[in-house]
C-alpha cells in the first residue's frame, strides 16, 4: 500500500511538471527559454517528448483519426512506437536548429537546440487536435512563434534574422506536407 501511494504522488507530480512546462512553452515562450530553472536536458527532454507522442497518439485515437498509424498498427505498438519515433524526430529537428543558429552566429551548443526541439513537441498532440478541425496552419504558425522564442532567448540570435529563418523553415515543412497529402 506504501508502495502504492508513492508512485501515485510521484506520478502526480510528472502530470503537474508536464502541465506547468507546457503551458509555459505555449502561453510566455519569452520567458520560459529566458529562465534557466527549466532546463530540459536529454533525459528530461526525451521523456517530455515521449509524453507528448504517447499523448497524441492516445487524442487520435479517442477521436478516430483516419490518416493515423494506430489504425495500422493497433494502439499498443503505436503507443510504443510513436514515442521512439517523436525522440528521433526531435533530435533531428534540434540539429536542424543547431546548424541554422550556428549560421546565424550562435554560440549555443547542441544542448540548446535540443531544449528548443524538445519544447517545441508540446505542438504534437495540439496538432493532432487541430489537425482535426483543419487548423494545422495555427499550429504550425504557433510552433514557428515558439522555436523563434527559444531561438532568440537561448542562442542568443537576433530577432529579426530568427524570425525570418525560422519562418522559411516552417514554410518549407508545410509545404512539404502539404505535397504529401
Amino acid at each position: 500500500l506504501t508502495f502504492l501511494l508513492i508512485i501515485t504522488g510521484a506520478a502526480r507530480v510528472i502530470v503537474r511538471s508536464v502541465i506547468d512546462r507546457s503551458a509555459a512553452i505555449l502561453l510566455q515562450p519569452h520567458l520560459y527559454f529566458s529562465c534557466d530553472d527549466d532546463f530540459m536536458d536529454f533525459g528530461d527532454g526525451s521523456v517530455y517528448v515521449a509524453i507528448m507522442a504517447a499523448l497524441a497518439t492516445l487524442l487520435a485515437a479517442a477521436m478516430g483519426s483516419a490518416g493515423s498509424h494506430y489504425n495500422s498498427f493497433g494502439l499498443l505498438p503505436t503507443l510504443i512506437i510513436s514515442p521512439l519515433a517523436g525522440v528521433l524526430a526531435t533530435l533531428v529537428m534540434a540539429g536542424i536548429i543547431h546548424v541554422l543558429c550556428k549560421a546565424l552566429g550562435s554560440q549555443g551548443d547542441f544542448g540548446d537546440s535540443f531544449q528548443i526541439s524538445a519544447s517545441a513537441a508540446v505542438f504534437i498532440p495540439i496538432s493532432q487536435l487541430l489537425g482535426a478541425f483543419s487548423l494545422m496552419l495555427v499550429s504550425i504558425g504557433w510552433t514557428w512563434w515558439v522555436v523563434s522564442r527559444g531561438v532568440i532567448g537561448v542562442h542568443r540570435v537576433e530577432p529579426r534574422k530568427a524570425e525570418i529563418v525560422f519562418a522559411l523553415l516552417s514554410a518549407s515543412l508545410l509545404l512539404i506536407a502539404a505535397t504529401n497529402d
